[in-house]
């Protein structure tokens, strides 16, 4: 791991895109963050030192454009697994597809990941994460965040030890996708963490008409199929389709 930390960033991500020959392993920590980034536009809330707002640089090995959703899987995985290190025992976090992390019903974590393309195949990856770590009050309109100190009692935890955590385990997740079997095992672990993949639960169509349906599956590109009540099954890309909280 290559850290390079910074007193204020906009967004890490950005910073990161600005450094086009930056190695892999290449980890950016914002201190503070003015500007973080979320999908679909959103903006990313932080209280300057409180919460661990980073980018990791990965160069992956043979993944090709149509098979970036690894990447995405990767990822997730990778933070359900840290924070079941850090968080009270009993307590879960879990994948909202395809890359929010929950508590429950609420959002501890945000991940944007930005690919870079060399032919067919991935040059670069920037992994964007802001996870909620000590801060306890959240001011914006964000409609559900949580963060580890809400959870754990109020206790303080160290970021610079997490930095390195999460570093661990994107490496070893990451590296599970050069094997069919490593493949076949994080598709496993991701669909096993997966918020809501039991019973019948409320979405949304973009035009807002609601309508009740169960995960059915995930496929390799990301597309999620959900089993209506009538039986019948519909597939779905990103922002074709919203839960209901």
């Amino acid at each position: 791991m290559n850290l390079i930390e910074v007193a204020e960033a906009t967004s890490t991500n950005t910073l990161a895109a600005s450094m086009p020959d930056a190695p892999h392993g290449t980890v950016i920590r914002a201190i503070a963050q003015t500007a973080g980034r979320g999908q679909r536009g959103n903006s990313w809330e932080s209280e300057s030192g409180k919460n661990l707002t980073v980018s990791i640089v990965v160069r992956p090995d043979n993944i090709l454009a149509y098979e970036q959703f690894l990447i995405c899987r990767a990822v997730s995985v990778a933070l359900v697994q840290l924070l079941d290190r850090v968080l009270p025992g009993g307590i879960h976090a879990e994948i909202k597809w395809p890359n929010d992390i929950y508590v429950s019903d609420k959002k501890i974590c945000g991940i944007l990941i930005e690919n870079s393309l060399t032919g067919i195949t991935i040059d670069r990856s920037i992994l964007g994460v802001g996870l909620n770590v000590n801060q306890r009050e959240f001011l914006s309109d964000a409609p559900n965040p949580v963060s580890i100190i809400n959870i754990n009692g109020g206790v303080e935890l160290d970021l610079v030890p997490l930095v390195n955590m999460l570093w661990e385990l994107v490496d070893e997740n990451l590296s599970l996708c050069s094997s069919d079997e490593g493949r076949r095992k994080l598709t496993e672990n991701y669909d096993s963490r997966l918020w809501r993949r039991s019973g019948f639960h409320t979405f949304a169509y973009p035009d807002g008409q609601h309508f009740e349906a169960s995960i059915k599956s995930i496929a390799d590109n990301g597309v999620m199929t959900l089993q209506l009540r009538d039986g019948s099954t519909q597939s779905f890309a990103f922002k074709e389709v919203q839960f209901v909280l």
